[in-house]
């Protein structure tokens, strides 16, 4: 599915073009999965897996390393989940499926800015978190990557420097090192 996805929108995948590319039967697919529906929830299971272990497999001691690790996922991931994203109005069967991934997408941000973000409090915590949210969303990787052209390094640094100019406005009531990273 996750092949076929890259290639096309959703309502031209069939039952058959999904069993011809696992190497089985239709009938096989229909009995595991169910049908495109179950296929699809199956595929994103093991995405948000995937996606995890990557997004939690190294310490992180600064926003670039923050930056590094979503890098790493979106340069594998981005493009399928942008077109994923771009079919979500069309197909009620992408809601869970994108739901289960900005759920996963937020917990992730949270933990990994938690330093920054247990210095404030609930109003501020909140909103910084929404900010950090917006900053780090695939449709701002793939504008610098894709639309823009940057390259991943560069897209990097871009995304780097606007998340710390965002966690700046918080260290003038209580500092937290944006180069060297939280304190512990």
């Amino acid at each position: 599915m996750l092949a076929l996805l890259a290639e096309r929108w959703f309502d031209e995948i069939t039952l058959d073009d999904i069993a011809a590319t696992a190497g089985t039967t239709r009938q096989t697919v229909i009995r595991r999965f169910g049908g495109k529906t179950g296929v699809l929830s199956a595929m994103a299971a093991r995405m948000d897996v995937a996606i995890r272990a990557q997004r939690w497999s190294r310490p992180v001691r600064s926003v670039a390393d923050i930056v590094a690790l979503l890098m790493d996922d979106y340069e594998r991931t981005g493009d399928i989940i942008v077109r994923t994203l771009g079919q979500e109005a069309r197909f009620p069967e992408f809601a869970a499926v994108l739901d289960r991934g900005r759920e996963g997408h937020r917990a992730w941000i949270g933990d990994m800015f938690r330093a920054w973000l247990d210095r404030l409090d609930d109003r501020a915590r909140e909103d910084r978190l929404a900010q950090l949210l917006v900053q780090t969303d695939v449709w701002i990787w793939h504008l610098l990557r894709r639309a823009q052209g940057h390259s991943a390094t560069e897209t990097h640094r871009l995304m780097t420097e606007m998340i710390e100019r965002l966690l700046r406005e918080d260290a003038a009531t209580d500092p937290v090192s944006i180069e060297k990273g939280p304190r512990p």
